[in-house]
């Protein structure tokens, strides 16, 4: 006679049998005085505990936030290490506890318990403390207490069995309900320990001094692309699945990737390219061929985020860099070169014109004092109504904004000229009539009469 397999109605009634027989049990204990001593050694665990855990949040953790000398990441992770003091030291104590336990009563059923549900104190505590993904912590609280739970009470074999009698084969690998299961719970654990593991990476490259922006960037990018390459190997691995076996079906996702994911694979490409060239990097004052102007702040994977002067955040495609023109305007230098272009009129004398326009980025404060960038006045044009010039000044820093000092030139332009009885024309149109002009005469031509021939009605002449 084969075995039969477990189904899920029989799991359900043999841990009902096994609840009420434990409830009865545990009103048993409650008649027996020992209880009331393991109660009572109980509470002065936790109670040491949580003291514990206060004493070191207050005496540690507040001067640790308060030294700039330690990484961020390690400086933020401390307090949620500390909130684990009390349910570790409650399974340290535990330990003494237990021998005494069975130094006095020869029985250590009841602090067994307390060990196991102070596991499952710790792992709760872990997963709010340690663990900010909202997924991560749906799949915990429906997935690994209950499995913890089990495994602690030795139910844990017989829900796997009960799980691995649903399955399916994908080409040669057989995938049952349990390989699922494992492996949602072991890519949730795998990516976020790869996401805190990236973090902390993240900030140990960005705090080292002796490297440039770029390079930073490009370690951080090697540093990503290598740690979730290796912690997806591992999670395969965890779950129990064969890489031999997937080699056909990785072959056909690889080709399937090369030509649906072409756009995301130049992304990346090209922004490894932009790291290695420095030809752009984070705080660079650029101007895209489309118009986006402003302040590289991030150099992604796939797209980097500009900064524009109204507070926007634009997301570039990396290959925008490569194939498009870009005008970085702080990539060698932050001197920047700024254009005012000034119209005066007619008959105004030019040479007094053109000093007052050039004093007035001479005296401007914001002008650079390098002999190799001195403002100059050009006489550019001799318009319709008026004589152009260009004024041609230049400033040390661009970033500081080149609107405000091109604002403010303008300004002392304008009262130099008017002070100088310099006139700025505006557009304008002179008629001039002449008188004797012969008066216009109608010259009507006589048209030719038309020729009408009168046909008479048939019937009429028939009459």
């Amino acid at each position: 006679m084969t075995d039969q397999p477990i189904t899920a109605a029989d799991y359900i009634n043999t841990a009902k049998d096994q609840a009420e027989a434990m409830a009865v049990h545990m009103l048993d204990r409650l008649t027996h005085t020992d209880t009331y001593f393991y109660l009572a050694v109980l509470v002065i665990i936790i109670t040491c505990s949580l003291i514990a855990q206060i004493f070191i949040h207050n005496r540690f953790v507040k001067r640790l936030k308060s030294n700039r000398k330690i990484l961020k990441s390690f400086r933020q992770l401390m307090p949620k290490i500390v909130s684990l003091t009390a349910p570790v030291a409650t399974l340290v104590l535990l330990i003494p506890a237990t021998a005494l336990s069975a130094a006095l009563y020869g029985s250590t059923e009841v602090m067994a318990a307390a060990a196991r549900l102070a596991t499952i104190w710790l792992i709760w505590a872990a997963l709010w403390a340690l663990v900010d993904s909202a997924l991560l912590k749906i799949l915990s609280i429906w997935v690994l207490l209950p499995a913890t739970f089990l495994h602690i009470f030795n139910e844990l074999d017989t829900a796997i069995a009960i799980l691995e009698t649903v399955s399916f084969n994908l080409g040669k690998v057989e995938i049952t309900a349990y390989t699922i299961v494992k492996a949602v719970v072991f890519f949730s654990i795998v990516m976020w320990a790869g996401q805190l593991m990236s973090n902390l990476g993240t900030d140990y490259i960005r705090r080292t001094r002796s490297l440039t922006i770029s390079t930073k960037e490009l370690l951080i990018k090697l540093f990503d692309i290598g740690l979730y390459i290796l912690l997806f190997i591992v999670a395969l691995d965890l779950i129990g699945i064969d890489l031999t076996a997937l080699t056909v079906f990785s072959g056909a996702l690889g080709v399937g990737l090369g030509f649906g994911l072409q756009k995301i694979a130049s992304n990346f490409i090209s922004g490894i390219i932009l790291l290695t060239e420095k030809s752009v990097t984070i705080g660079n004052l650029v101007e895209m061929d489309n118009g986006t102007f402003g302040y590289m702040r991030k150099l992604g994977a796939r797209a980097s985020v500009i900064e524009t002067f109204d507070g926007k955040e634009v997301m570039v495609p990396n290959e925008d860099f490569i194939t498009s023109r870009v005008a970085n305007l702080t990539h060698s230098s932050n001197v920047g070169r700024i254009e005012v272009p000034v119209g005066v009129a007619y008959g105004s004398d030019l040479e007094a014109a053109q000093k007052l326009i050039l004093r007035a980025a001479e005296t401007y404060t914001r002008t650079s004092k390098n002999e190799n960038y001195k403002p100059d006045c050009f006489l550019r044009c001799f318009n319709d109504s008026s004589i152009d010039f260009l004024l041609v000044f230049w400033i040390d820093d661009v970033r500081e904004g080149r609107w405000k000092a091109q604002s403010d030139v303008m300004l002392t332009v304008w009262s130099n000229l008017r002070d100088g009885g310099i006139e700025i024309p505006f557009p304008q149109r002179d008629l001039h009539i002449k008188s004797g002009v012969p008066e216009l005469t109608e010259h009507k031509e006589e048209k030719p009469a038309r020729k009408t021939e009168n046909k008479s009605d048939p019937e009429t002449e028939a009459a």
